[in-house]
């Protein structure tokens, strides 16, 4: 550091204390002599090379603590009229570089600065006309939270600072998200495919959030009758609207074997049902007969309601004699039976015979609940419809997310504050106040160490490969150690 308290300083000094005129000369005869005295011995004694080296040791050794700094700092003095500075006691310029500090927290910070106007008026104090500093800190050795992943760091085109981080599932516990699914009928499922998700205020597209969205999510309907299948499903206000439609048929060989206790087979012509059985007829004994009966639906009960009697070789009426005792001893009931329930809001609609059977038209739209839908396993979601489309509403996560902070760092008194203005998820950007309403984010703001009186930081630029934060000040009085965060 600058020569202080030197002989030739102090004859300076005493000199400068004599009154008057001879006070004025010895000022001056002590100076020339000071000076040529400085400059001969120096030129003799003391190499130009050799001098530089002294200074730089000087300054060295007020720069950090004994044993903080694992790299030496790096000086360089202007050689120029370099005697004469150190004979007054002060450095014009000096070039300071500390590869390897820890500063505010972070290792290996470098500290740059251009100090103007040195001099040391004691041995622990240097005291700084004016400097420019700046402290550059790699990405690599940005602060993390303990316990969890280190986020990644890059410039972005705009000069500003994005940071990569994984945001634990238990961070997202107040995250509300809508999801948006097209339903369709797949056979005997249902399928529900994503289309969007709302979330932060804004729609994705449900492909750029599989990870949250999932994929198509399929659930099993109830089994239909052959020949009926479910057409169509779409989520409306109150429900599920399932479309239904088609006809079942029950082949002959199939209908009861017995009626009113009478076995019985079965034919079908001109659309009628033919009943064969026989019959006790007074006088003649077992007397075979077809009954010719037409279907007929009253709600889910159908009915086999005779229009004839083939007996004895003849289609006979049902109010013919014979028609009449032969249907007299068939208790009508025999000839009704129940179909199977259907859901609300789908009916059997017609009912016609043929070779190959009963044949039961049957349509309808039945609206189901939305609490028939699965619960997803670990989520509780509530369900709803919008525009055709079914919602999900969930809260939480139930996986770690990948995010992207997006943000423009400043320094606000002694704190880098790198907090977000947007934050990057599923490849869109959101208002990072959005996010952080719901998201427990790691620290983004950072204390840095407090600076000697009158030195300020200015700003912070983010570089390639890291951040470089800037300080200056003028009339700064740096304690031994200060530059690189200690004191001794």
């Amino acid at each position: 550091m600058p020569l202080t308290g030197s002989p030739l300083t102090g004859l300076l000094h005493r000199a400068g204390h004599a009154a008057g005129p001879r006070r004025r000369w010895m000022l001056w005869t002590a100076g020339g002599v000071t000076v040529l005295v400085a400059l001969g011995a120096a030129a003799y004694a003391l190499p130009l090379p050799f001098l530089n080296t002294l200074v730089a040791d000087r300054i060295r050794a007020q720069v950090a603590c004994p044993g903080t700094l694992t790299t030496s700092p790096k000086i360089m003095v202007d050689d120029d009229h370099l005697l004469s500075q150190a004979v007054r006691g002060s450095l014009d310029e000096i070039q300071l570089t500390v590869p390897d500090a820890t500063l505010s927290g972070v290792p290996h910070a470098t500290f740059t600065a251009t100090l103007r106007d040195v001099s040391q008026p004691t041995d622990t104090t240097t005291h700084v006309g004016s400097m420019e500093a700046s402290i550059a800190v790699d990405f690599t050795d940005m602060p993390s939270a303990e316990g969890s992943p280190a986020p990644t760091y890059q410039r972005s085109d705009d000069g500003g600072l994005l940071v990569d981080v994984t945001v634990p599932a238990e961070a997202s516990d107040n995250v509300r998200a809508k999801l948006f699914l097209k339903m369709r009928i797949s056979g005997t499922s249902a399928e529900a495919v994503p289309q969007e998700l709302e979330i932060f205020g804004k729609k994705v597209a449900a492909a750029k959030a599989a990870s949250l969205t999932g994929g198509v999510r399929k659930q099993s309907l109830p089994a239909l009758p052959d020949g009926v299948t479910y057409r169509s499903i779409t989520p409306r206000k109150d429900g599920l609207h399932v479309v239904l439609a088609g006809f079942g048929t029950e082949g002959l060989d199939t209908l009861p074997t017995e009626v009113g206790g009478r076995a019985v087979t079965y034919s079908a012509a001109d659309g009628l049902l033919g009943i064969a059985t026989a019959i006790e007829v007074e006088p003649i004994i077992n007397v075979p007969l077809t009954i010719l009966a037409a279907p007929k639906l009253d709600g889910t009960s159908l009915t086999m309601v005779p229009q004839a009697v083939h007996i004895l070789g003849k289609d006979r009426d049902t109010d013919d004699f014979l028609s009449t005792i032969v249907l007299s001893q068939i208790d009508q009931k025999d000839l009704t039976r129940e179909l199977p329930a259907l859901p609300s809001g789908v009916t059997y609609r017609s009912v016609t015979v043929d070779e190959d059977g009963v044949h039961v038209t049957v349509g309808g739209t039945t609206v189901q609940p939305f609490s028939v839908l699965k619960q997803p396993e670990g989520r509780p979601t509530t369900f709803g419809a919008e525009d055709g489309l079914l919602t999900a509403v969930t809260t939480g996560s139930g996986k770690d997310t990948e995010i992207e902070l997006v943000a423009q760092p400043k320094i606000t008194g002694s704190t880098l504050d790198i907090s977000p203005q947007e934050i990057e998820m599923f490849g869109t950007r959101f208002p990072a106040e959005n996010v952080l309403s719901q998201v427990k984010t790691q620290q983004t703001s950072y204390p840095l160490q407090e600076l000697p009186a009158n030195l300020t930081y200015q700003g912070v630029d983010v570089t390639s490969t890291g951040l470089l934060i800037h300080l200056s000040g003028q009339d700064v009085t740096l304690t031994k150690g200060a530059l690189t965060g200690g004191s001794c």
